[in-house]
């Protein structure tokens, strides 16, 4: 475990963006109060991956609000390449830490304040937090409500069973929607976010996979929270069926480089349980408000775990 942080840091907190400009606003006027209640070197940085420059003139909006904000648009469409040119523009400013949020996510005032505690106290290398569900957007209509609750209830029980693993040192993921890293720690290891995965999505899980085989130090900071608007057009459970099957083919294939008669065997005995999982959910909603969200899901990741044995690869942000 690395030693504890001195109090004198400095932390860049990257939102990647892309034609989602009154979301964008709204992140950063959270922002601003969560920079406020934080005791460090905060420092905004908006990655604009709109080659029109369409955020531009939101963040200019913001340019008085913050005593360092910066604005970069990078060309080269792709998340990951979005990731990595937060991580040289952070580290080029000389920061201590980096964090992510998502262009559709707020932050609680709190927020930085205590992500940041969680990082100096710890002495972890890479720290997450939970990200909540926010209430949904005006317009949204009976189902798309129904939805988002779904949603928001299967996110409530995936929050709690992070901080159960992460209590007792088990298994979890840290993934880019709360996420702050260490820069120092990121130099000597030289990680970078992939950007062989474009469109697939999966680049934090990457990151998060290579880190730890790394000997990467992690900690969760169950109290940093974010909340998350789903826009209205994700609010369906085509999207979410398809969302899912997206990413039970990339996590199969990050997983599993070559499928060998013994992974296909397994994975189809997975799918197989996972499409009874989501058809009983289906019938018998024993998650409470979760349950349809759980069924639909389970039911597209059935669906990708075999698309992915077919050799198909995930296009979900194509």
């Amino acid at each position: 475990m690395a030693e504890p942080r001195k109090l004198d840091m400095s932390v860049a907190v990257a939102i990647l963006t892309y034609k989602r400009l009154d979301m964008l606003e709204t992140a950063l006027a959270r922002c601003e109060a969560a920079f406020r209640a934080a005791k460090v070197r905060a420092i905004l940085l908006v990655i604009d991956n709109d080659a029109d420059e369409t955020a531009r003139p939101v963040v200019a909006r913001f340019a008085d609000r913050f005593d360092e904000i910066h604005y970069h648009c990078e060309p080269r469409r792709g998340i990951p390449v979005a990731r990595n040119r937060a991580l040289d523009e952070a580290l080029a400013l000389g920061a201590d830490a980096l964090c992510f949020i998502d262009d559709d996510e707020y932050p609680d005032p709190e927020w930085l304040a205590r992500l940041v505690a969680c990082w100096r106290e710890t002495g972890a290398d890479l720290v997450g937090g939970p990200v909540e569900v926010a209430r949904p957007v005006p317009g949204a209509g009976l189902l798309q409500r129904i939805i988002n609750a779904s949603l928001a209830a299967r996110m409530r029980r995936k929050n709690s069973k992070t901080a159960r693993a992460a209590a007792r040192k088990g298994r979890y993921t840290i993934i880019t929607n709360n996420w702050l890293c260490d820069l120092a720690w990121q130099k000597r290891a030289k990680i970078r976010f992939d950007e062989t995965l474009l469109i697939s999505g999966g680049s934090d899980t990457a990151f998060y996979r290579a880190a730890r085989k790394a000997g990467c130090e992690t900690a969760w900071c169950p109290d940093a929270l974010v909340s998350e608007t789903i826009p209205l057009e994700r609010l369906t459970f085509d999207y979410q069926f398809r969302r899912a099957a997206d990413q039970s083919i990339t996590r199969f294939r990050l997983k599993n480089p070559r499928v060998t008669p013994g992974v296909a065997i397994l994975a189809s005995g997975a799918a197989a349980l996972r499409f009874l999982l989501g058809a009983a959910l289906l019938v018998l909603p024993v998650f409470g408000a979760a349950s349809p969200m759980m069924a639909i899901r389970s039911l597209g990741w059935s669906a990708g775990r075999l698309q992915a044995l077919r050799g198909k690869k995930s296009e979900l942000y194509k």
